[in-house]
């Protein structure tokens, strides 16, 4: 028998080794498939969103819940987005500087299936889509925000002073740590039940059933930049934290984004000039 010290290993059992020794590497900082429990302290927490003129954020999902609270944007100038299901189909409501809005959705969703979901802010528009069907509502307000604020560029184009930025983060004016815009999955954390319960734009929010099931591809684009996987700040009431495929090793070429599906990794190259399998062949 050959020593293990001196055996030749296949290069594949190395590449083998090698991945696993990266993944556990970046499990601390790195996990992105989480299953909540839905207890009432269960939540997700992530850095703010700034959507700007023309920004989204997305995520897939997969539930059996009727009922529940699966994304809320909170922010100190109590401009929110807030994301539930309602008898089994989402809902979104929205307050974007001059009056909430609600956006209705047909499908049920709370199946047991994994769904994708996106919001989109284009301008004075909003649009939520919910496995490719796309469902639009003006809200108004957001160009509003931006001729206040100091920026003068979106997208990397100059702008006309009237329309000084395209962030809504640089219009806000609290600093305050207590006040810090956050995006919260499933839930919030305990003490918003009691002290900062007042800083929420909504606050019965704390009252929606907390959201059991799963959630994976979290997605962020602020300001026209490419897609990013938000970091979780914190959590509380995760039931399993599964490493994303695409943490693993990500196939997908010139800015295409890399999604964990059931089937394994996939290459969306929607955003991109480019087509193939991982986003490799100029279109």
């Amino acid at each position: 028998m050959v020593p293990l010290s001196r055996r030749i290993w296949p290069a594949s059992f190395c590449l083998a080794v090698l991945e696993f020794l990266l993944m556990a590497a970046i499990l601390p900082s790195k996990v992105l498939a989480l299953n909540l429990d839905g207890s009432l302290g269960s939540y997700a927490q992530y850095p703010p969103w700034d959507m700007c003129l023309n920004g989204s954020i997305s995520l897939d999902f997969k539930t059996k819940a009727q009922k529940a609270l699966l994304l809320y944007l909170h922010r100190p100038d109590k401009l929110y987005f807030e994301l539930k299901l309602m008898n089994g189909h989402l809902k979104l409501r929205a307050n974007l500087g001059l009056g909430s809005f609600k956006i209705d959705t047909a499908q049920v969703v709370s199946d047991g299936e994994w769904h994708s979901v996106e919001v989109n802010q284009d301008g004075d528009v909003t649009t939520l889509i919910i496995d490719s069907v796309k469902y639009m509502e003006p809200s108004p307000g957001l160009v509003n925000l931006v001729q206040q604020s100091s920026l003068r560029q979106i997208s990397g184009q100059a702008l006309p002073a009237s329309l000084s930025s395209s962030s809504l983060s640089s219009a806000s004016s609290s600093s305050s740590s207590e006040n810090e815009s956050y995006v919260f999955i499933g839930g919030f954390p305990r003490e918003y039940d009691s002290k900062n319960v007042s800083s929420l734009a909504v606050p019965l929010v704390i009252f929606e059933p907390r959201f059991r099931g799963s959630i994976r591809n979290f997605f962020y684009q602020n300001c026209s930049e490419e897609p990013q996987r938000p970091e979780l700040l914190s959590s509380s009431g995760i039931l399993t934290k599964d490493v994303d495929l695409c943490v693993r090793r990500n196939p997908c070429l010139n800015g295409g984004r890399c999604l964990t599906t059931d089937a394994g990794r996939v290459c969306d190259c929607s955003s991109t000039e480019y087509t193939g399998d991982r986003c490799d062949l100029r279109e």
